[in-house]
């Protein structure tokens, strides 16, 4: 008769079917379920669900695209409009429109410790250019991104709601076109996971931009906001925006940046 306890025993057997109560074995799991398909060169897919649906599609042993309901997924990229433009540059732009969401979508399936079943062998869904990542190089990453967002999460994350800062002296802000981008789009119940999806951009990376403005006071966590997974952020009042130049943010040219003035006319000419 087995020594270990069983309640220990059962623990165990369980911990496949309801992860979140051991997430160290969590990780390990899954980890090792997906080095066992790159090991047996598998095609086909592994499936999530519960706190996050999604799936990991692999093609001969590496990843060749994953999906998850709660990130945004690739933006075709538009093939060269004249003949003379390069296409290896064209075909590098395509593998990373499908690299990026895919190491977004894995993050997110691998961090809300989703139930996973059991690998089938099926066709791989035709998504354009696949990205083809090794396991051990997609995992390295989940986790490099994974350890920065707790490092964030002291501030806000992925889910915690935003309001602009009326405070921030308007004459003195300067801003990426990405960051105006996100700035004019924080309304009211605004998070960095809404704002990746009006973008079509990463959560990981928008929240990443959304901390930057935070941490130069342009944005601010909103009063009783949620910071758990789950939690839905709490209602706030509509925020006094920033008084930044849209006239100014427009004439910016490709690659500058955005200095904001005052919305009446303020500043310079």
């Amino acid at each position: 008769m087995s020594q270990i306890p069983r309640f220990t025993r059962a623990r165990h057997l369980t911990s496949a079917v309801l992860p979140g109560r051991r997430s160290d074995d969590y990780a390990d799991q899954v980890s090792a379920r997906l080095r066992k398909v790159a090991a047996a060169r598998g095609t086909g897919v592994l499936q999530f669900s519960g706190r996050s649906d999604g799936a990991i599609y692999f093609r001969d042993g590496v990843v060749a695209y994953a999906e998850a309901r709660r990130t945004p997924g690739p933006v075709p990229v538009a093939s060269p409009d004249q003949p003379g433009e390069p296409r290896p540059l064209h075909r590098i732009a395509a593998m990373l429109a499908v690299t990026e969401p895919t190491v977004d979508a894995t993050l997110e399936l691998l961090s809300a410790e989703a139930r996973y079943a059991k690998f089938r062998v099926v066709n791989v869904p035709d998504t354009g250019l696949a990205c083809d990542v090794p396991i051990e190089a997609l995992l390295a990453e989940v986790a490099r991104r994974q350890q920065v967002l707790r490092q964030l999460s002291a501030v806000l994350t992925t889910d915690t709601a935003l309001v602009r800062s009326p405070a921030a002296r308007s004459e003195s802000i300067r801003v990426s076109a990405l960051q105006w981008a996100l700035l004019i789009r924080v309304r009211q119940g605004s998070t960095p996971r809404g704002l990746a999806w009006d973008l079509s951009r990463s959560v990981f990376s928008t929240t990443a931009e959304v901390y930057r403005l935070v941490t130069r006071g342009l944005l601010s966590v909103a009063a009783g906001a949620a910071a758990s997974f789950d939690d839905t952020p709490a209602d706030v009042p509509d925020p006094a925006p920033v008084r930044l130049s849209f006239l100014r943010a427009v004439s910016v040219k490709k690659g500058g940046t955005v200095t904001a003035d005052h919305a009446d006319g303020g500043g310079e000419g």
